[in-house]
């Protein structure tokens, strides 16, 4: 009993059901702006709810790709962000889950991996705690090589992504590069699609998947990583629009 009633007291007292539980009863106390304050209780509920998270995040994280690029040169990790100040691991969980997955990848393989992303120098700690932790035989350098890794530290976005990468082939004479392609499964079509816009092949790896496959009960009551998933959904949605500004699509 003291469990259930502490689940559903962590739904509404912290962030976002406090926010949910405040919309509903403005709304019943204050009539003239009712409507619209029961609409945006119903609406941030449905993003912090297992439902809305759901319907946002999962097309994106599901859908399939054909593969590309059937003799791959290198596996390239997409960036995800850095904790300024974090005395390990200094990318987010999110980054540090893509360089994870990539370089296990890349080693399986026996492939040099390419990280692309502005955080360079994070990247770099974070890629080297791994490499030592598990012995690999990797090394920083300026080409594609065995044992090699190339950082890519100027990219800003997942444009910038692929067009800087594809300048990194070029200048290494891989006129027509083949790649593993890593990045968290939400933002796999916008990567995906990218990178094959500036010309790569592409076998399509995904990781950080952000919602558990099988929902229970308390998956209706608000919570904030619903809400998380329900924010890189959207935002992953403005970005594909975006693709269309930039004549991508």
């Amino acid at each position: 009993m003291i469990y259930i009633l502490s689940r559903i007291a962590n739904a509404f007292i912290l962030p976002p059901g406090i926010f949910i539980l405040t919309f509903t009863l403005a709304a019943l106390v204050v009539h003239r702006f009712k409507k619209s304050l029961f609409a945006a209780a119903v609406l941030l509920w449905f993003l912090a709810s297992y439902i809305g998270a759901h319907l946002l995040i999962t097309p994106l994280e599901n859908q399939t790709f054909p593969n590309s690029a059937p003799h791959p040169q290198a596996v390239v990790i997409l960036g995800g962000g850095d904790i300024n100040g974090a005395p390990n691991f200094p990318t987010t969980a999110m980054g540090t889950e893509r360089i994870l997955r990539g370089i296990m990848e890349a080693h399986r393989r026996h492939l040099p991996f390419v990280y692309s992303g502005y955080e360079d120098s994070y990247a770099k700690e974070t890629i080297d705690e791994i490499v030592t932790a598990f012995n690999l035989p990797y090394r920083q350098c300026d080409r594609l090589g065995p044992g090699c890794y190339v950082i890519e530290g100027k990219s800003r976005d997942t444009f910038e992504n692929a067009r800087f990468t594809k300048r990194l082939f070029d200048r290494w004479g891989l006129k027509d590069p083949q790649i593993v392609l890593v990045t968290s499964a939400f933002h796999m079509p916008r990567s995906y699609t990218l990178f094959r816009h500036f010309g790569f092949g592409i076998e399509p790896l995904k990781t950080d998947y952000k919602l558990d496959s099988e929902p229970d009960i308390w998956n209706f009551l608000p919570r904030i990583d619903n809400y998380h998933a329900s924010y890189y959904a959207l935002h992953e949605y403005l970005g594909l629009a975006s693709l269309w500004l930039r004549g991508v699509l």
